[in-house]
Order: C-alpha cells, then sequence, then structure tokens
C-alpha cells in the first residue's frame, strides 16, 4: 500500500519550499522527507505532485476536522484510512472512473492487493491510463510535442509532466479545459459539468466565466492547484445588463493561501458570472463546476408545505393575527376548517413589503390554489369567496420581497364583532441553520399518547452517554416505552451480526432457514436470514472490511441492548452504549462499499430501501449520500416513493460539508423537501450546531429538518469494540431511535404523522450556531 515515502518527491518539495532548500543546504534538516515528516505535513505542505492536501481538506470536511483537532494529519489520514476508502488525493484522480474504466484494477482492489491509487501511482501512469476526466493522457502528448518526446526517455510520465510543470504552464490536458487567457470572458452558456485551466494576474481584469441556470439547481464551483493567492466571487445579473457590480456580487471566498477553495450555492434560474482575480501575481488554477438541478425536490406553493401550518381550528368567528414575514422565500400557512358552506373574506395589510396572498383547499392526496390576490407593492391584498364548502383550507402568506410585518383577518359570514379572536402566535420556528431544532423524545411520544405535556425529565441509568439525555431519551424508557415491536432498517456498510450488544436485536427472516443455500421464501434472495448484502450479492449482511465500522456504530445508536456496564474510559471512568430504542429490532442491509462507482452506490441502496420495505422495517435510517458535484439520486427518490407510499418513516443525515460551505443537506437527504423523509443535522454536547454539519438552508421553505447529537458518540464497533465518532450519520440514528418509540406507543401512525409530531414538539430554543 502507499506510503509516506512513495508520495513524496524530494526535488518536487525542495523546489516548493525554498525555506526547506536552505535549510537543508546550511544542514539544519538531513533532507526534504525529514522536513516533512517533522514538520512539513503537519503545515500541509504539498509532498509531491501526487497528494494535494489543500484539495483533499476541501473535499472532504470529515478529514479537515480531525486535522484541525490535531487527530492526524492529510496525508497521513490518507495512508492510514483514505485510500482503503478510495478517497480521492488530487484533482485529476477519480477512483471511480479509474475502477470503472479499468476492471483488472477494480478486481485486484476489491481482492485487497492494491489501493486504486496505489495502482495508478506505481504503474498505472507508466501504462498511460486515465486518471479521470480532467486528464486524457492521449490528447496531452498530441497536443505538446515536446512533452511527448520528454516522456519518450522514460524520465517521466505524462500525467507526473502535466502535475509538475503543464498545470502551472497553462497546458491544456483535455479538449474540455483548454486555458482561458489573461484577460478574457468564457460564456459557458447553461452551466453542465466542466473542468477547467485558466491564469489570472493582478495586470489585468478579472478572469470571468459566465452561465445560465435554467432550473434551480445546486452548484458546486471548485478552484483548485493554485500557484498563489486568489480570490472567488460569484455575482447574479439582477437587472439583465449583463453588468456585475458589486452590489450584485452573491458569494465569495477571499480568504489568504493557496487551499483550495470551494462554493456550494443554490441558485435560481438566471444569469451568472464566476470572477477570479489574483492579488499578488501571475496565478495558475484548476476550476471545476458541477450542477446538480432540484427541479424534482424545489418547493413550489401546493409542495409538501401544507404539512407544518398553524392550525386555527374552525373558522366559525372573525380571526385577527398580526405575525412578521421573513424574505426567505418562505410562506406563513394557516389552515383552518369549515364545517359548513360559508362565504368567507381574508384580507392582509399593515404591509412594507411585497406580499402575495392565497387561499388553498387542502386534501390528503394534494393542494389546490383557489383563489390568490397579488397586487404589487405593499398595498393590501384580498380575497373573497361567495361559498366555500365544509373541508380543510389554508391561508398562504407568500413574500415576493423584502421582509415585512403584517395583519391578516379571516372573516366567515356568520361572525359578530363580539366573536373576533385576537390570535398571538409564535414567531416562526424554522431556522435555516437547524431546521425545527433538537428533537425531543419525552415530548414527542407524550403527544403520540395524547399527554398534554412531555414526560417528566428522569435520572439517566446509562453511564456516560449524553446524548440520550440531550433528546430526553431516559423518561419515554420510564414510560415503558423501548422500541419494542419496531423494525428498523440499517442501510449502511454492514452490521457486525455478533456483536454482543446487537445480536439479541437482529431482524430474523422467518420464512428463511439459515445457511442452506436455498430460496426459501422466495422472494428470489437466497438465505436471507438477517438481511441481505446487496454489494456482493449474498444474504450475508455482515461488515466486509476491517475498516467497515460504520454501521456497526449506527446500530448500537438504535438499538444497543441495555446490558451494562461497556467498557472503561482511559482514566478509568466507564461508560455503558444503550441505543435509544435498545429493544428495537435491527434490519442489516448492506448497501455501500468504498469500491462501489456512483451507478453501484445508487442501484445498490434504492434496491436495499425496496427490499426493507417489503420485509416489514417500519423505518430506514440513511446515514448515506452522494458527494458535492455528483448526479441526483434519482433511482433512490423513486425507491423511497416506494416507501413512503407504504408508510415507512425514511430519516437521513444531512451531510457532512457544511466546512466546505454547503448551503443545504446532501442528496438523498435534500428528498425531505419533496416530502420524502427526515433530514438531521448534528449538535454537539453543548446542543451548538456541528461546524461540519450541513444546514437546512433557506431556498425551501420549512420541510422536515431537526437536529440531534453528532458530536463524540460513542456506540458500538465490529469484534466486540466500541470507538467515538462523529458526524451527521451519528445523528441520524438517534433521530430513528425516537421514531422507532413513537411507532412502539401508536404502530399507525403515518409519516406525515410522524413528521408533524416531531416537528411540534421539537426544541429550538436550546440550540445555537
Amino acid at each position: 500500500m502507499l506510503d509516506a515515502t512513495s508520495l513524496f518527491n524530494e526535488s518536487y518539495y525542495l523546489s516548493h519550499n525554498p525555506d526547506v532548500m536552505a535549510a537543508v543546504s546550511a544542514g539544519i534538516f538531513p533532507s526534504g522527507l525529514q522536513h516533512f515528516i517533522d514538520a512539513g505535513q503537519f503545515e500541509n505542505r504539498q509532498p509531491s505532485a501526487w497528494f494535494d492536501p489543500d484539495f483533499y481538506l476541501a473535499l472532504y470536511p470529515d478529514v479537515r476536522t480531525a486535522v484541525s483537532g490535531g487527530e492526524t494529519t492529510a496525508l497521513q489520514h490518507f495512508i492510514d484510512a483514505g485510500q482503503f476508502e478510495n478517497r480521492d488525493p488530487i484533482t485529476e484522480f477519480f477512483t471511480d472512473i479509474y475502477l470503472d474504466r479499468n476492471p483488472d484494477i477494480a478486481t485486484a482492489v476489491t481482492g485487497d492487493l492494491l489501493t486504486a491509487y496505489e495502482h495508478f501511482v506505481k504503474s498505472g501512469q507508466q501504462e498511460g491510463r486515465s486518471p479521470g476526466p480532467n486528464f486524457d493522457a492521449t490528447f496531452y502528448l498530441t497536443h505538446h510535442p515536446d512533452v511527448a518526446a520528454f516522456v519518450r526517455t522514460g524520465k517521466i510520465s505524462a500525467v507526473e509532466h502535466y502535475l509538475r510543470f503543464g498545470a502551472s504552464e497553462g497546458r491544456a490536458a483535455t479538449e474540455n479545459n483548454l486555458p482561458l487567457a489573461l484577460n478574457e470572458t468564457l460564456e459557458l452558456g447553461v452551466l453542465g459539468t466542466r473542468n477547467l485551466t485558466g491564469a489570472t494576474s493582478p495586470e489585468t481584469s478579472l478572469q470571468q466565466y459566465r452561465f445560465r441556470v435554467d432550473s434551480p439547481s445546486q452548484v458546486s464551483l471548485l478552484l483548485s492547484r493554485l500557484s498563489d493567492e486568489i480570490e472567488l466571487t460569484l455575482y447574479q445579473d439582477d437587472n439583465g445588463d449583463r453588468v456585475f457590480d458589486f452590489t450584485e456580487a452573491i458569494a465569495s471566498d477571499t480568504e489568504p493561501g493557496t487551499r483550495a477553495k470551494l462554493l456550494n450555492r443554490v441558485l435560481n434560474p438566471g444569469d451568472y458570472s464566476l470572477a477570479i482575480a489574483a492579488p499578488n501575481e501571475e496565478t495558475s488554477y484548476h476550476l471545476s463546476l458541477a450542477t446538480l438541478a432540484l427541479s424534482n425536490s424545489y418547493p413550489n406553493l401546493t409542495g409538501n408545505q401544507d404539512l407544518y401550518p398553524q392550525n386555527l381550528g374552525v373558522l366559525s368567528s372573525d380571526i385577527l393575527l398580526s405575525n412578521v414575514l421573513a424574505s426567505n422565500n418562505a410562506a406563513d400557512i394557516y389552515q383552518f376548517t369549515l364545517e359548513t358552506t360559508t362565504p368567507v373574506q381574508i384580507e392582509l395589510n399593515g404591509l412594507t413589503a411585497d406580499v402575495d396572498l392565497f387561499l388553498v383547499e387542502d386534501s390528503p392526496e394534494t393542494a389546490q390554489i383557489l383563489a390568490e390576490s397579488i397586487t404589487p407593492g405593499n398595498q393590501p391584498e384580498t380575497i373573497t369567496q361567495s361559498a366555500l364548502e365544509p373541508g380543510t383550507y389554508s391561508v398562504w402568506v407568500k413574500p415576493v420581497e423584502g421582509e415585512t410585518n403584517y395583519h391578516l383577518s379571516l372573516s366567515p359570514d356568520n361572525a359578530t364583532a363580539s366573536e373576533t379572536r385576537v390570535l398571538d402566535l409564535p414567531p416562526p420556528m424554522f431556522d435555516p441553520n437547524f431546521g425545527f431544532g433538537l428533537v425531543d423524545a419525552g415530548a414527542a411520544v407524550a403527544r403520540v399518547l395524547g399527554e398534554p405535556t412531555p414526560f417528566p425529565q428522569v435520572t439517566n441509568p446509562i453511564a456516560n452517554n449524553y446524548a440520550l439525555d440531550a433528546i430526553n431519551a431516559p423518561a419515554v424508557w420510564n414510560q415503558g416505552y423501548t422500541g419494542e415491536g419496531v423494525v428498523v432498517a440499517v442501510l449502511d456498510t454492514g452490521i457486525d451480526l455478533t456483536h454482543r450488544d446487537l445480536q439479541g436485536n437482529l431482524w430474523v427472516n422467518v420464512g428463511e432457514i439459515i445457511g442452506d443455500g436455498v430460496d426459501n421464501d422466495g422472494n428470489g434472495l437466497i438465505d436471507d436470514f438477517h438481511g441481505y448484502d446487496f454489494v456482493d450479492g449474498d444474504g450475508n449482511p455482515s461488515f466486509s472490511y476491517s475498516t467497515d465500522r460504520h454501521a456497526t456504530h449506527l446500530a448500537g445508536i438504535i438499538g444497543a441492548q441495555r446490558n451494562g456496564i461497556d467498557g472503561i474510559f482511559n482514566g478509568g471512568i466507564p461508560f455503558d452504549v444503550t441505543g435509544v430504542a435498545y429493544n428495537a429490532t435491527l434490519m442489516p442491509v448492506r448497501v455501500l462499499d468504498a469500491r462501489q462507482s456512483f451507478d453501484q452506490f445508487e442501484i445498490a441502496v434504492a434496491n436495499g430501501i425496496r427490499y426493507a420495505v417489503e420485509n416489514g422495517a417500519q423505518i430506514l435510517n440513511l446515514s448515506l449520500g452522494n458527494l458535492p458535484g455528483e448526479p441526483p439520486t434519482e433511482r433512490i427518490a423513486e425507491a423511497l416513493r416506494f416507501a413512503r407510499d407504504r408508510g415507512v418513516v425514511a430519516v437521513f443525515a444531512s451531510g457532512n460539508e457544511g466546512s466546505a460551505r454547503a448551503t443545504q443537506p446532501a442528496d438523498p437527504a435534500i428528498r425531505a423537501t419533496a416530502g420524502l423523509g427526515i433530514a438531521v443535522g448534528a449538535v454537539d454536547r453543548d446542543l451548538r450546531v456541528a461546524p461540519f454539519s450541513n444546514p437546512a438552508g433557506s431556498a425551501f421553505g420549512p420541510y422536515p429538518f431537526l437536529v440531534s447529537p453528532g458530536v463524540g458518540i460513542r456506540s458500538t464497533t465490529p469484534n466486540q469494540n466500541y470507538f467515538t465518532l462523529d458526524g451527521t450519520s451519528m445523528a441520524a440514528p438517534y433521530l430513528s431511535g425516537v421514531v422507532a418509540l413513537m411507532l412502539q406507543a401508536n404502530p399507525n401512525l403515518t409519516p406525515v404523522q410522524v413528521e408533524r409530531i416531531l416537528i411540534e414538539t421539537a426544541n429550538p430554543s436550546s440550540v445555537w450556531v
């Protein structure tokens, strides 16, 4: 496997670090390698063309968090874990593409004979194998004859020449990344996935890339392989004059240094420009642009927001209320019921900004706009209906621009002045950082049972497990609810089926005989006694590699048995790993593997969802997702619709790209905006939103997004072990466990009812950013 020496190049290191070269010449260090081992790796210096620490840390926020905490260095993480997890160490190398294009290598990697990047560094580059879409060896050599002559000497490969010299010289590596001349604007048209090489200088005007977005999209802009400091600014052409001034800037990254820069934004349809400036000297760079269309999940007026109205009850008298409307494109929604056919008048006034008013007829299947008032400016809005039939309706107060106070009145024809109800409503609960707040098991299960107040808190019987206290789980146990009889599917890397804290809670397929090699229950799958492995295609959903502790950790958070002290921390302090729903049934479904391509990942997860639903799972825990720039997971979305139609609750980890400026959940967690589940962010012991946690975002309005503990979480890991991990992956199973407690209290709850109760009982006041 690759080690520090195989990823270090003495001449490269010294030529890129003159201070080290001087120290070596003076005898302070015997070599550049010794300096790198002693100091350079901790300073995130680049050891060679084969490993770019700035790119690696920008792409993988979890690694960046570990490095910032002093737990490791970027290179050491890659050597110890990253290469085995198929993480990409440089802009030009794409593990999934490399394995897809080279089945012989994929076979060797699957057999643990080597890692994908090890093959590329040690032999693939000399064999002319392409590392990914950003470099085409044939194109490079054909278009640069001087390089071809140099490569023929055997002293260097084509890709090494490009990494060490060609990129900074502005040489094109593929037909899609032709260099942009200084002081030039490139028109990209409708933005898709592009990889470009460019350069800019203080003596020239900004390098600009103009592009258009035709539908609401998540856009990722990654600037890497910087030769000097660079500043990045994104503009939106609001007035359509094709001139971008400072008032139209919507995002920027001007931090000093040569660290890779990543902008993740949700962009509405319109014209945009990306400006790149060099404050000090001429600077080369690589620019990768990728889009993820959100047309299937972006909210509209009649979308899934009918889950979260303020319920005004029966409209039998005048109702007057006042509130404040935020400018985040989210409507305030008020639901009311009519028991008889009634004329109704709705008025909206007291405005200081433009607001539209809608009357919507609600039903379990859909919502239909019956009437609207869209007077421009801050003029009052009025809707009059001569006869509304009995049923449920919603009034939508939707911002056009700006923030404003407002007064809303609803008047049925049979109202009198003495009957007027004046409502003092609380401010909107939804926060773009943490959604509706911290999940509260004691309040949620009490609400399920019709109790007017949350269950009272009790002393936590579990030693050193702060997260259970944070979500008030012991109060629910004290009422006799422990998740018994509820099936939770853990779709992940495979669970350790022999772990003493888990094996007693594993799901059993009663129609299957274990190990007889026969499909006893006729479902097309052999020996799926405890679940199924959709990666290897067999009936063993256990973990496959020693590094696969992820799913076992999640399973312990949900349903590790309550069986006493499990171990001792350093210093002699005991700890007890106990699941939120410690008597729930855990269904292992293996769908993840570090060696998967995107298509393999998506197919496995979609198949795993359908399997879990068809075999009785009531909750799906999905602590997984795609990475910025990858395609949308449409197959997974379709499987989630299948699960939703059958009353199964899906719980998603929101993603760990918060440190890379993510503005919304990853996919499939983003599918919560389309009513397909609940997205979950992470908070730490102090209930502060974890910096790595993807936020709910402000582009979608309110949707099912909550937070739960995801920092310093100790849980089960393979081979009877326990380990502490961070991530929204850990936060999601806490909420899955709470849902299991709710479904034990009332197995007939629909996903909509579960979500409504969780939202209405969440605690936003205890969470801080």
